[in-house]
Parts: C-alpha cells; structure tokens; sequence
C-alpha cells in the first residue's frame, strides 16, 4: 500500500524548513519511503524538504505491507516558518525655547514678554508643557506658578505666546521658563529683569530748640536714592501753632489758613538731592512737632516729623531812684526801685533786698500787692515775688529819714530763680545841714 503526501505553497512568501511527518499505520510493515525519511523520537518518519518557493510544492511516498487484516490510514503533518522583516526609523523631537522682553520696566507698569517653543527636531514632540515661575518683582493675576498646555508639536513647528505680567517691586530677579514634553529633556530658558522705581527721602536740619522771638532758619532736603527718577515732586511742610512762617525760598507757597508750605519739583533724577530753606519764628513756649511730607507720581508718599522745643528768656532789669535828693538832715526821701521782666518767659522767685547806709535811718517800705517785709539790722528784706510775666513790672518803696550830713548810698540786691547770680546796684542820696 503506497501512501502520497503532496505539499504546495500556495503563500506569496517562501515556506522554510518544510518539514513532513507521519506515522506507520498500525497492522503495517514499513516496506520503503521516498525519498527516504528519517526517524523521530517518536519513531514516526520524518520528511525534511527544506525551502518552498510560492507556488512550488513536494510529493513524499510511504510503502507499507499489510499483515493483519482491517483498516489502514495515514495521518500526516506538516510543519514550515516563514521570514517577516519590517523597517522602523528612528526620529529624535527637541524642544528650544526663546523668550524677549524689556530687561528693565518701572514700578506699577505691565511688561510684555513673547515666548516661542518650537520643535527643531524630526519627530513629533508630545503633550508639550509650558511652566512659567514668576519672581518675586512681578506679578500675574493667577499667581506666581503658571502652567500652559502647548500640545503637540509636529517637527519645524513653533508657536508664539504673549506673558503679561506686572511690576511690584524694585529690585533685580530671574523670569524662569521650563518647558516638558514626552521623551524631551527638559528645556529651561532664564531672562533676566530688573524692576526700577522711584525712591524719596526727606530731612530737615536748624536748630531743634529755640527761645521765643527769635527766628529760625531750617533746610529742607529731599532726595531720591531709587532707580529711577521721581517726577511731579512735592516737598510739604505743616507749621506748629507755637511757630509763624516768616519766609521760604525757590517759590514756595504758604497757605496762612492751612499753616502748610509748600515747593514744587518737576523732577528729581536718581541720586539728586534739593534743598529749600524755611524761615520761622517762635511765638509760643512749649514742644512742637513739624510735619514734613514728600509725594512724587504713582503713589509715592513719604513722612518724617521734627520736634522743636520753644522756651522763653527772662530778662529783669531794674532801676533805683531817689526821689529827693538832696536832703536836709531829719528829712525824708523816697527809693522807688522798678523791677521790669523784659524776657519773654516767667521770672520766678525775685527777691529783693536793700542795705542802708549809717547816714540814713529807715522809716517805711512797702512792696507790690501784699508783699511783706522786715527790717533785719540796716537791711530791708522783700519777701520773694512767687513770679513776673514778661512785660510786667512792679516797684519796691523804702522810706527813709536823713541822720547825718554826707554822700550816702543805698545798696539794692535783686536775684531770681534764672538768674545765675544777684545784680546788685547802687544809688546815692546827699543829706545836707544848715549847721
């Protein structure tokens, strides 16, 4: 019994390491193959055909002898591969970032900056992100991390973007950009900003204390140690109600109702100083406080105040007078001593004494208002005057009655608690005889 096997590639590619097998039937003597088989490990014959061409086949034969009687078969496989290839290229996406902008913007003003992203590479960047870290300088009204979703970029692809963002505060930083996409390095582009503004100082210097009636001269500086100039500036001072504007230079304006002085700059450049003066003059006793402000464009307000302390002088100055002279022996004259605070503050505690001379005999004293005294020994003694306003006076009599011929001389001693040391003056009186 002859058994057939016929293969063919009916495929469009080659069939590699054809291979054929079958088992002897059971009942069956293996009389021969063609072409010859091998064995396998099964004991099953084995057909190695090798490469197929399409279309191309192979007949295999296997001749048995029958030795018991029944049903004979042939139950054959067959086993081949096949060669598949397919090309794959390789693309590399990059990303480049470029951002311009004004590297300097002054305060309180938008800056624009314009961002491109492009994709120089050959293959498409994917879910391209853009980070934006504003710095502390800047401000954008989302907050100071943004976050923006490019997309995708195909190669040779760009896009533009517009950044608003705007300046709060003076001073120097770096606007970071970092922009991601898939398989990318990350890109990071750092442009540097700086935010200039306008800086004022005021000071005023004169005398920080005077007496009354007696003017003052102070200077007014202002000046502006910012990054930019400062313009439509204005230098304000508000006068104490002890204080009275005498005169002001570089066309100041005073207002009596308000007490404010004012001056006008239309600029003043970064670094630059000006300086007004102010003439005033002391009319009350007491602490006073100088306002001083200094304003320029975009809000720009800056306070200082100065103390100025007011005090008054006082002056006494006293005369003695006789108001006989001269004098028969045994008669009488009057001293009328006139005490005057011509200062401008409160003499407190005057005192005042007078010395008689031998020659002449003590017969009455009287002091201003309910000013007592008491003779002790040749000398008349007030009691203290508790205080003298300025402008004011008062007067002392003494009474007094002639006991010799001669040239005598009255001594009167005056102190106060500002007084450093009594004054003392003198005022001679002649008594004469007929005998």
């Amino acid at each position: 019994a002859v058994f057939r096997v016929e293969v063919k590639n009916t495929g469009t590619v080659p069939a590699l390491a054809v291979e054929v097998r079958d088992q002897v039937p059971r009942g069956t003597r293996l009389v021969e193959t063609k072409p010859a088989a091998s064995r396998g490990a099964q004991g099953d014959l084995v057909w190695t055909l090798g490469k197929i061409e399409p279309g191309g086949g192979a007949t295999v034969e296997m001749h048995v002898m029958p030795v018991v009687e029944g049903e004979i078969g042939s139950i054959a496989t067959v086993h081949f591969g096949t060669s598949a290839s397919t090309r794959t290229r390789a693309t590399k996406p990059e990303l480049v970032v470029n951002v311009s902008g004004p590297g300097r913007a002054l305060i309180d003003e938008q800056m624009t900056l314009t961002i491109t992203i492009s994709n120089p590479g050959s293959g498409v960047a994917n879910n391209v992100v853009l980070e934006e870290h504003v710095p502390p300088c800047l401000q954008h009204p989302a907050g100071a991390e943004l976050e923006y979703e490019v997309g995708s970029l195909a190669p040779n692809e760009s896009k533009t973007l517009e950044l608003k963002l705007t300046a709060v505060r003076p001073g120097q930083a770096q606007n970071l950009l970092i922009a991601r996409a898939d398989a990318v390095a990350e890109v990071r582009r750092e442009l540097p900003i700086e935010v200039v503004a306008p800086e004022l100082k005021i000071a005023m210097s004169g005398p920080k204390s005077r007496y009354l009636e007696r003017e003052a001269t102070y200077e007014l500086a202002v000046s502006n140690p910012g990054t930019a100039p400062a313009r439509d500036v204005r230098l304000v001072a508000e006068l104490p109600r002890g204080l009275k504007f005498v005169s002001a230079n570089n066309n100041a304006h005073y207002d009596p109702e308000t007490r404010i002085v004012q001056w006008a700059l239309a600029e003043l450049p970064t670094g630059e100083t000006g300086t007004v003066q102010l003439t005033t003059l002391p009319v009350e006793i007491g602490q006073h406080k100088f306002q001083l402000r200094g304003t320029a464009d975009r809000a720009l307000t800056v306070k200082e105040e100065e103390n100025i302390s007011v005090d008054g002088i006082a002056a006494i100055r006293f005369e003695v007078v006789d108001v006989d002279d001269p004098v028969e022996v045994g008669a009488e004259t009057n001293y009328e001593i006139r005490v005057l605070n011509q200062g401008s503050k409160d003499a407190t505690r005057v005192s005042l004494a007078a010395e008689l001379p031998p020659g002449l005999e003590f017969a009455a004293a009287e002091g201003p208002d309910t000013i007592r005294h008491q003779l002790q020994g040749n000398v008349v003694v007030f009691e203290p005057l508790p205080g003298l306003s300025p402008k004011q006076d008062v007067t002392y009599r003494i009474r007094v009655r002639g006991r010799q011929a001669g040239d005598h001389r009255i001594r009167v001693q005056l102190s106060a608690a500002e007084l450093q040391s009594p004054v003392t003056k003198e005022e001679s009186t002649r008594v004469f005889s007929d005998q």
